[in-house]
C-alpha cells in the first residue's frame, strides 16, 4: 500500500489517529490438524470475531479472575472490512496487543474498533501534495468499541462514542483506495485505553 504524505500550509494543530500497521493474512484459518482445535493462523484471521462473533476453540480461555495481563489483538475497520493492527509502540503498556512477533495464538481477547458513521464538518483545510495545493475536506466520526473474547466470540464490554474537531490536521496519510482530499478525525487510543484496561488488566 502506498502512502502519501499531505502537510498543512497554514500550520494548524489538528486531531490525529495513529495505528500500525496489521499482520498479514489470508481468511483461512486451520489447527495443526483436522481433528485439532481451531487456532488462527494469522491475527487477520481474528477479524471474524468482530465481524460474525466467531471464536477459535484452540485459543486460550479468557479468565477475568486473575489479576494478570490477558494479551489482545487490536482490529480496525472504517466501514469495509476489518484490518488487524499493532499499537504504536507507547499508546498502550507492553504486552496489552499482540506486537509483530507475537503469535496469533496467544490472544484472549480481540479489541474490536469500529467506525460506524461520518459526518462532514464543513471545514476545508488548506494543505499541499507532492509540493502542490491541496484542499482537504474533514469529517467527525462515530465510532463502536468492543472487547471480544478471542475463543468464544462471547462479547465483554461495549462502547459508542464520537470525535469531534474543528482544527486542520498537521499531517496526513492517505492509501491508494482513499479519497486524498478527505480527513476524518478518529478515535484515538487515549480515548479508549481506560475502558479496556478492565479486561486485558485487571
Amino acid at each position: 500500500m502506498a502512502l502519501r504524505g499531505c502537510s498543512s500550509l497554514t500550520g494548524t494543530t489538528g486531531t490525529t489517529g495513529t495505528t500500525g500497521g496489521g499482520s498479514g493474512g489470508g481468511s483461512a484459518s486451520a489447527g495443526a490438524a483436522a481433528d485439532a482445535p481451531e487456532v488462527p493462523l494469522t491475527t487477520q484471521d481474528l477479524e471474524r470475531v468482530c465481524t460474525d462473533g466467531l471464536g477459535f476453540a484452540g485459543l486460550p480461555a479468557y479468565d477475568p479472575t486473575k489479576k494478570t495481563v490477558h494479551p489482545a489483538q487490536l482490529m480496525n475497520s472504517t466501514g469495509d472490512g476489518w484490518t488487524s493492527s499493532v499499537p504504536v509502540e507507547g499508546d498502550f503498556p507492553k504486552g496489552w496487543f499482540l506486537d509483530y512477533s507475537d503469535k496469533p495464538e496467544r490472544a484472549e481477547l480481540v479489541v474490536c474498533v469500529e467506525r460506524t458513521e461520518a459526518t462532514a464538518t464543513g471545514k476545508v483545510c488548506d494543505m499541499e501534495a507532492d509540493g502542490k495545493p491541496l484542499k482537504i475536506r474533514t469529517y467527525n466520526t462515530s465510532y463502536r468499541l468492543r472487547v471480544v473474547e478471542a475463543r468464544t466470540g462471547k462479547e465483554r464490554y461495549e462502547h459508542t462514542g464520537k470525535v469531534e474537531s474543528d482544527e486542520c490536521p498537521v499531517y496526513i496519510f492517505t492509501s491508494d483506495d482513499e479519497d486524498a482530499d478527505k480527513y476524518y478525525n478518529e478515535v484515538r487510543p487515549e480515548d479508549y485505553r481506560g475502558r479496556v484496561k478492565p479486561y486485558i488488566a485487571p
